[in-house]
């Protein structure tokens, strides 16, 4: 099969979406059935050695172009030039005017439930598009069944088009590339200026992650007696923040929260597996991946019980109601006290990891093209 995908999420490194296209088409490598990767991008992008060293990969860059006008205007020259057997869109949209059969990922539908936490220029194009992208696409590839269901309440016509394809964490022994572990945690951690014990965050700092809420139940569990304890936020900065900004300079625990930016792989996962416990309280998200890859890692998780969120962490992940400060911050402090109570949360964590795989998301992921090859 000759597969054209939508490159953009490796354009810029760590951020979910482009984490779930890399390990995907890594996993992808391992089925002789592909026969050709055309990386499409009007950017330059960063395939990672596994990717760059096969040769049945190829980067199709036509700079100049910006984000959709190039998708809906370029795109569709390269598909017939090309000619793969099918397009996939891995920005939840693919080129609607091309003739080529698509399949496009949709990871949730911020834009309809939580549009507030979306920047304008992503908002509207995407609101005006994606009606069409769902009714045009062939097959529609989601990473949890509440997403699916989401759906389906939003367009009960496509309910025959849509695949359950789960991700997997990508810092564990099921990353298709493997992450060469860090030899001394300390000398990193000290670098960033961390120092145990602490808590943990990763993920893009915007308003619909919930941070500002994190950092007053971070407050309330210091004056609970937890002084000694950092809070660590590891990720790109989004967008919207001015509210964390303030909510950050104003913190009587100011000098104990650090934000370490984004954080290449291999020390990711040394921060994953010496945090005391993993907080993600989220407001909304299609699939859990950051905690995922900390229950992998061994640690502890603490999360939103909104969303996909319960879906993907079952009860391996303790659940709390991210809009109650009080309750977050009273759970923060039962853990980081009862060391049993944590370590059972550790070892739950670790075999719910090991249900997901790369290489089974991969395989159903090639059922899907062969609909179409």
């Amino acid at each position: 099969m000759h597969v054209a995908y939508d490159a953009r999420p490796l354009i810029e490194k760590g951020t979910g979406i482009g984490r779930y296209l890399r390990c995907l088409l890594e996993a992808l490598l391992g089925f002789e059935e592909m026969r050709e990767f055309l990386l499409c991008s009007p950017r330059e992008i960063a395939t990672g050695d596994v990717l760059a060293r096969d040769s049945r990969v190829r980067e199709l860059v036509q700079k100049g172009w910006k984000g959709n006008v190039w998708l809906q205007m370029v795109v569709p020259f390269l598909l017939k030039k090309h000619k793969p057997d099918l397009f996939h869109g891995t920005l939840f949209l693919p080129p609607l005017l091309a003739r080529h059969p698509s399949v496009v990922n949709i990871y949730d539908l911020t834009v309809y439930r939580c549009p507030e936490t979306m920047e304008a220029r992503n908002k509207w194009p995407l609101k005006m598009l994606l009606p069409r992208a769902v009714s045009r696409a062939d097959r529609i590839i989601t990473l949890s069944e509440f997403t699916k269901q989401e759906i389906v309440e939003q367009w009960p016509e496509a309910m025959h088009k849509i695949e359950v394809i789960p991700g997997a964490p990508y810092l564990s022994l099921d990353a298709p590339s493997g992450v060469s572990p860090v030899e001394d945690p300390e000398r990193v951690l000290a670098r960033y200026g961390v120092q145990s014990p602490y808590l943990l965050y990763v993920g893009t700092m915007e308003p619909r992650k919930n941070i500002v809420r994190l950092l007053k139940a971070f407050e309330l569990l210091n004056e609970m007696g937890e002084k000694g304890t950092q809070l660590v936020l590891a990720g790109h900065e989004g967008w919207g923040l001015r509210e964390v900004r303030e909510a950050w300079e104003s913190s009587p625990v100011r000098s104990s929260i650090r934000y370490i930016g984004y954080v290449p792989d291999e020390v990711l996962g040394l921060f994953y597996r010496h945090a005391d416990l993993f907080v993600f309280l989220s407001l909304y998200e299609g699939f859990g991946l950051p905690p995922l890859e900390a229950m992998a890692a061994g640690t502890c998780v603490v999360a939103s019980d909104r969303a996909s969120l319960p879906e993907c962490l079952g009860e391996a992940g303790v659940q709390v109601d991210p809009l109650d400060v009080e309750a977050v911050a009273a759970t923060l402090f039962r853990l980081l006290r009862d060391g049993d109570l944590r370590k059972e949360y550790e070892e739950k964590g670790l075999e719910r990891a090991k249900s997901y795989s790369w290489q089974r998301s991969a395989a159903e992921t090639v059922a899907v093209y062969k609909e179409f090859a």
